[in-house]
């Protein structure tokens, strides 16, 4: 009887994964998991929140920056519009916490724009033909690895001036390393597995074999550092507005939590509830959805 289950269970996966592309069967592991799709939803909203600063919906830009003197140190909780209060000049914390959110995203995403193809590029020369390429790449890595990434992005931003394309750009020129190594590493294994052997003997050329054989299976290796790389540049835009090294004047999570530091002494908490509430619920769903995203398109795993 066990055996006669085992065999129809064999036989519905056997039917389940027949005619489907291995970006079907990824996507719809990625759909099993509960968690990932509930932080899936709360990323949207932050996405959605762009949008809404963007097009200045609600007169939000209006209410994160004029200053309203009477209306000053308004308690949180206080009315819907005002869910965080205000804070010292009277600025509504809320549309302040929500307009963070669209710095933080845009650092993200362009500093993982930036990134991503260089690492891509450089590591996967680097892994598949070995010699002197290799030789090169190795000897650039280990001369950015050697500086600490802080300092170059503090140099940058006081020699280039303080602005978010520059800021995302430092973070990039740091943080393209780590994924450089891990591409690099899959191909040096890759390159003798028997499906690229086979590519090669068909007469595939090395354009196609790096790009449509071997890249794809390390795309897992691409989102997971994509995902660190988002959360160390939030956490490192908080750290150069504590050092006052950020866009001044512009409503960031990190000026949100370095203008709290004065608040704080006379027990006004607007500020630092709102940004780091909005920044830990943020990178919670971001790291939740990164891994599934990383767990749902391994190879390794797409029979699981």
């Amino acid at each position: 009887m066990s055996n006669t289950n085992e065999l129809i269970d064999f036989k519905e996966k056997q039917d389940y994964y027949e005619g489907k592309s291995p970006f079907a069967l990824s996507i719809a592991r990625l759909k099993k998991n509960k968690w990932a799709m509930f932080s899936f939803w709360v990323l949207c909203i932050y996405v959605l929140s762009t949008i809404v600063t963007t097009y200045n919906v609600f007169g939000i830009h209006e209410a994160a920056y004029d200053f309203n003197i009477k209306n000053r140190y308004v308690p949180m909780f206080n009315s819907i519009s005002e869910l965080f209060g205000t804070d010292t000049f009277g600025r509504n914390v809320l549309a302040r916490a929500i307009l963070g959110a669209r710095i933080s995203l845009f650092l993200g995403l362009f500093s993982g724009l930036i990134m991503i193809p260089v690492a891509i590029l450089i590591g996967s020369i680097a892994g598949y033909y070995g010699g002197v390429m290799d030789d090169i790449s190795v000897y650039i890595m280990s001369v950015i690895v050697a500086i600490p990434g802080m300092l170059i992005i503090m140099s940058l931003v006081q020699t280039l001036g303080r602005s978010f394309l520059i800021i995302a750009f430092a973070f990039a020129i740091t943080g393209w390393v780590g994924l450089a190594r891990v591409i690099r590493g899959a191909f040096f294994q890759a390159r003798e597995f028997e499906y690229v052997l086979a590519a090669r003997t068909l007469g595939a050329n090395d354009f196609r074999i790096i790009f449509k054989h071997i890249l794809p299976n390390t795309f897992h290796f691409v989102i997971l550092r994509f995902v660190l790389n988002f959360v160390s540049v939030i956490k490192m835009e908080v750290f150069l507005a504590y050092i006052g090294l950020s866009v001044i004047g512009v409503p960031t999570w990190g000026n949100m939590i370095n203008e709290s530091k004065t608040e704080l002494m006379a027990s006004h908490w607007q500020n630092m509830t709102a940004a780091t509430l909005f920044m830990f619920i943020f990178l919670v769903c971001l790291n939740i959805f990164g891994d599934a995203i990383r767990d749902a398109f391994d190879p390794k795993l797409k029979n699981v």
